[in-house]
């Protein structure tokens, strides 16, 4: 399985303070290859290969070979691979570097999809900097980078809807659910304990959480934690058992039947990293 953002709310960590990126290459064949989540940095998505779906809070478009998908701080984001599959370089920047170079990327809205041949000129050379790791790469890596950033805050901000500002409520109520999940995922949850930690009734809150991220309560849960637990039997370190009990699972057989509904296989086979 390719990377797969499994976090709610990503903590991003920026292992080069010389270069505060992170970046990899993406391939994703299924819904369930990429979570929902969010993080405070920005995000750019640049699509090589097949189709896909990408839902950034309120707005959802389709992209193609060639696209950029522009992530927002702090908005919810997932992608749907469309067909067989899709194919993208992922880059997300600290946001403070940007905002220190005078780009103001925490206070504006970018537009969500981008087709501009200077940015994709951009683009292409920051991954040849970046895979090949030539003497100064670093030096290049960074130009290409605040060249990125600044055509976007100069041709792409975009003013916020009526109906997207009528939203915020409501994203900002699952956001504190995703992060509130990731954090006590392990523990005895409830869909009132979460409602509760999210400060709003039961049935409201189930209703808009479904209606933001496609999924219900439980379901969003049982796939974190099983997430978590195909980690844990992957590093060899933990038995069906351990990894069961360590991602919030008390009943083995319910861990058993709720994984292969997610994951497609018995635990069992997977123990000991071997899938």
């Amino acid at each position: 399985m390719a990377f797969c953002k499994e976090t709610s709310y990503e903590t991003v960590t920026f292992p080069d303070s010389e270069l505060p990126v992170i970046f990899h290459y993406d391939k994703l064949r299924d819904p369930s290859d990429f979570m929902m989540h969010w993080q405070d940095s920005p995000e750019l998505l640049y699509f090589t290969e097949g189709e896909a779906e990408v839902v950034s809070d309120a707005r959802k478009e389709i992209f193609h070979p060639g696209d950029i998908a522009v992530i927002n701080c702090t908005h919810l984001h997932e992608v749907k691979p469309v067909g067989a599959g899709c194919g993208y370089y992922c880059l997300i920047v600290e946001r403070d570097f940007l905002e220190r170079q005078g780009l103001p990327v925490g206070g504006m809205r970018l537009a969500l999809r981008v087709r501009d041949n200077r940015m994709r000129e951009s683009f292409d050379l920051l991954v040849h900097e970046l895979m090949t790791r030539e003497p100064f790469y670093q030096t290049v890596a960074k130009a290409n980078i605040l060249t990125l950033f600044a055509c976007l805050c100069r041709h792409y901000a975009e003013e916020r809807s009526p109906e997207e500002t009528a939203q915020d409520r409501r994203l900002a109520m699952v956001k504190t659910a995703l992060r509130y999940i990731q954090n006590h995922f392990a523990e005895e949850l409830t869909v009132e304990s979460i409602s509760a930690a999210a400060g709003f009734s039961k049935y409201y809150f189930c209703r808009g959480f479904r209606e933001v991220t496609g999924r219900t309560v439980v379901d969003y849960l049982n796939l974190i934690r099983c997430s978590h637990a195909r980690r844990l039997l992957a590093s060899g370190k933990y038995n069906v058992s351990e990894s069961a009990e360590r991602s919030g699972f008390r009943n083995l057989s319910y861990f058993a039947r709720t994984y292969r509904r997610y994951m497609g296989v018995l635990p069992s086979r997977e123990e000991n990293g071997g899938f």
